[in-house]
């Protein structure tokens, strides 16, 4: 019995990497036309020259649904609503106690529009609400 002896005149390392390695050849799922956006080159280059960092494409928002019949579209509506709540800042979540269904119940009762508006998660209706939301979120000397 001999033993044997890899060395790099005896020894094809393509060929055993091809036998005994992964090879991965199902379709990938990988969605490729977003390759140079997610690319950090890009995205650190951009912020250089904007000096902005991307965001959201677009705002969460607060939308009635009344069309949902079925079960599958009652699902997307609750997913789509879980995945804007996730694109507020933390500190906004973080007031809701991370829960979408806290950030819906505060957003359904009217007596809220003010501190919604403070919070900057509403339009105000009015110059007057705009003023007044300034003058409250502003600290006093006092404090």
């Amino acid at each position: 019995m001999s033993v044997f002896l890899r060395s790099p005149y005896n020894y094809d390392v393509d060929q055993v990497s091809n036998e005994t390695g992964l090879r991965c050849d199902d379709h990938s799922l990988t969605q490729q036309q977003f390759k140079e956006e997610a690319d950090i080159n890009t995205i650190v280059d951009r912020f250089l020259k904007s000096g902005v960092l991307p965001t959201a494409a677009t705002m969460p928002q607060y939308v009635d649904y009344e069309g949902v019949f079925d079960f599958q579209s009652a699902m997307n509506v609750v997913r789509r609503a879980d995945e804007n709540f996730m694109r507020l800042d933390a500190k906004v979540r973080a007031r809701f106690n991370n829960s979408p269904q806290a950030f819906l119940e505060f957003f359904a009762n009217p007596e809220n529009a003010d501190e919604a508006i403070r919070l900057g998660l509403a339009i105000p209706t009015s110059p007057s609400t705009v003023a007044q939301a300034t003058v409250e979120a502003t600290p006093s000397k006092a404090e």
